[in-house]
This record gives C-alpha cells, sequence and structure tokens, in this order.
C-alpha cells in the first residue's frame, strides 16, 4: 500500500504514556501508528453472496494493524488491555511470534491486529472534537484504506467499471458496484463522512452528550472505526463490540462453573472448592496465566505426572498479590473430590473439562466467583 506522506503517528508523553497526534505538544519516544493493512484471509470466508451491509470481523476482512514500539516495563497484558480492552495478551504473542512468558524488552516493536483501540489523545487547550477527528482521520487516510481493502496499488489505474468494492464504513461494510467513469478519489468522498468518526470517537468515550465541551487534559480514547459498529450504540454496547464476549461464573454452594457467551450460559461443569469456608477468594478476576501439565511446586511434583493433584491445565487468576501463581483453576489428580469442598483455595476440574476450558478461553476472560 503506498504510504502518505504525512502518516500519523502516536507518541508518548511523560511517564503516563498519553499518546497524542504529531505535532502537538513536546514529543517524546515514539510509538508508531502505522496504519497498514493486514488481509486476514479465511478460509471459511465466501464472498459471493454478501449482504449490503456487513460486519468487517464477520466477514475475514482485511484490518487495521498498530506498530506499537514498547517502552521500558510494559507486559504484554498491558498493552492488550490498553488497545484491545481485555487482558488476552496471547493473540499478541501469537502473532508476533513472542513467548508469553518472557519479559518485552523495551525498544521492541509488536504489531496489533485489528485493535479496539488505534491509541489516545489528550486533549489540549481549544480543542475540539471535530479537530482532533480531523488529526486521525481524513479522506486521503479513507482512499488509502479503500485501496487496502480492494487491494488496488494504483489509483487511477487498477480501478475498473464493473469491480465490486468492499467499502468499510463505521457502522459496518457495503459493496459498490463501480459504474464507467467513477475514481476512487470519488468515492472516497461519497463514502467518507467526518461526521461519522466523530460520532464513533464520541460515543466510545461517552461525550456523545456534550461533544463541544472537552476539558484540557481529558484523555480520550480513539477507536479502529471498523472494529464494530458503534454508531446508534451506547458508550457500554459500543465497547462491548471491542472485547471478547466469554465469561466465567463459579457458584461455591453449588459446586459449579458456567461459561457465558454474551451474559448466556452456554457449558457447565462441577467443581471442586476451598474445604473451608473463606479459603476461595470471591470477587471478580481475569485468567492472567495458562499452562498445561502444571508443575506442582510443593511437592515437586513435574507436569504429566499422574500423582500431579494440580491435573493437566492451569488456569491462574490475578488474585491481589499472587500473578496468577496461587489461585487458579486446575484440573485433578482425585476425580472424587468434584462436587465437594476439598482443595486449598483453588476450583477443581476434571481433567477432561478443564482441558476443554483451556482450549475454549483466552487470558483476560473474566471469571466471577460467589460463594
Amino acid at each position: 500500500m503506498p504510504k502518505r506522506q504525512d502518516s500519523r503517528r502516536i507518541a508518548t508523553k511523560g511517564g503516563d504514556r498519553i499518546y497524542q497526534a504529531e505535532g502537538v505538544g513536546t514529543l517524546g519516544k515514539h510509538a508508531k501508528w502505522v496504519l497498514s493493512m493486514v488481509l486476514l484471509v479465511l478460509l471459511a470466508m465466501g464472498l459471493t453472496a454478501v449482504p449490503e451491509t456487513t460486519n468487517a470481523l464477520a466477514t475475514g476482512a482485511s484490518a487495521i494493524s498498530v506498530s506499537y514500539d514498547v517502552s521500558s516495563g510494559e507486559t504484554l497484558y498491558g498493552i492488550s488491555k490498553k488497545f484491545y480492552l481485555t487482558g488476552d495478551y496471547e493473540q499478541v504473542a501469537k502473532i508476533n511470534g513472542l513467548n508469553p512468558k518472557t519479559a518485552l524488552r523495551a525498544g521492541t516493536t509488536v504489531t496489533l491486529r485489528n485493535p479496539a483501540v488505534l491509541g489516545q489523545y489528550a486533549v489540549q487547550p481549544g480543542d475540539t472534537l471535530y479537530a482532533i477527528t480531523n488529526r486521525f482521520f481524513d479522506r486521503d487516510w479513507y482512499l488509502n484504506i479503500l485501496m487496502a481493502y480492494n487491494g488496488i496499488a494504483d489509483p487511477n489505474t487498477d480501478l475498473k467499471a464493473g469491480m465490486t468494492l468492499r467499502v468499510p464504513i463505521p457502522a459496518g461494510e457495503r459493496r459498490h458496484a463501480v459504474r464507467k467513469g467513477e475514481t476512487l478519489y470519488g468515492l472516497s468522498a461519497t463514502y467518507f463522512d467526518i461526521q461519522d468518526y466523530r460520532q464513533a470517537i464520541a460515543v466510545f468515550n461517552d461525550i456523545q452528550k456534550t461533544p463541544d465541551s472537552i476539558q484540557a487534559g481529558k484523555t480520550l480514547l480513539i477507536p479502529n472505526p471498523y472494529y464494530g459498529a458503534p454508531i446508534g450504540k451506547t458508550a457500554n454496547e459500543a465497547k462491548a463490540l471491542s472485547v471478547r464476549t466469554l465469561s466465567i461464573e463459579i457458584d461455591l454452594t453449588l459446586h459449579r462453573l458456567s461459561v457465558l457467551s454474551n451474559g448466556t450460559v452456554t457449558k457447565r461443569f462441577d467443581i471442586a472448592s476451598g474445604k473451608k469456608k473463606g479459603l476461595t477468594p470471591t470477587g471478580t478476576f481475569e485468567i492472567v496465566t495458562k499452562i498445561k501439565n502444571p508443575w506442582y511446586s510443593a511437592k515437586g511434583i513435574p507436569g504429566g505426572d499422574p500423582t500431579n493433584p494440580l491435573g493437566s491445565r492451569w488456569l491462574g487468576l490475578n488474585v491481589p498479590n499472587t500473578q496468577g501463581t496461587k489461585y487458579g483453576i486446575h484440573g485433578t489428580n482425585a476425580p472424587a473430590s468434584i462436587g465437594t469442598n476439598a482443595s486449598a483455595g483453588c476450583i477443581r476440574m476434571l481433567n477432561e473439562d478443564v482441558d476443554w476450558l483451556y482450549d475454549s478461553v483466552p487470558t483476560g476472560t473474566k471469571v466471577t466467583i460467589r460463594a
């Protein structure tokens, strides 16, 4: 894809990791925002019968990618929370060929494929939402988007009458049958409406009622306009489009673990929990570690050993001050204990059940435990 000479960049400001468009304020170490397009072709994708408006994610569409320079002390988990609004750091590690268990080195550049959030912007005195929107989205930018979505290298020669173009817009995606005499420049003017992107930012940041009264110093999230369809949605609904919908609820009284998708229970499993009241922590946590054949360090029992009480899988929870190493959901070598109060505080499952859970839910999945 041709590069724009004035391509946007995002920069850090001090130690607060506040992002600004280039040319605003004092720029520190750059964290590049390269609006490249990554073609995510799914084998099961069918383009022969496409509705007039579709969601870009559902069709395996091209996606915006962000090239991000890691600063000292940053983690894959933190980067995932910032750009994907979830702690699913394993997807970032996989895309970049990184070991998720290894600390990131400062200066490493990671690719963030189709993030929910493109960056953050610290509002300056005198800024308006319209002006901020123009810093990130304009017709030249949109022309490049159209070219990338449709594999067009030269907008002057590659557009042919009769072609069907994919046209991404914040409300979803459309198809356009090219007519004789039409140009890509003209089509970019037809389909790019700055108000759509202004509204997307407003809705995502819950300022749609007061878009022209933004206080200086406020930090705005700049959403990926093609990640979902935020227009007409509430702020919470818009953000819900940007995060994984799987969650886990655990009822200690019923000894039951439920897996939910969009709030609807899709799977239930019997579990064992703490042998005494209070041993198993209650509250809402996230899965932050996933380990196959975990080592039982308390007694030096290696992973995979039939006497290992942790069984075949470990999904560690970010209970405060534990880093996912003390409390977790794991298998067992004592299947008869399932359905009872038997553990030292963790959630036990049958090995075949925890294997399914390990394969089905990502890191960052929310886990709510109730007594």
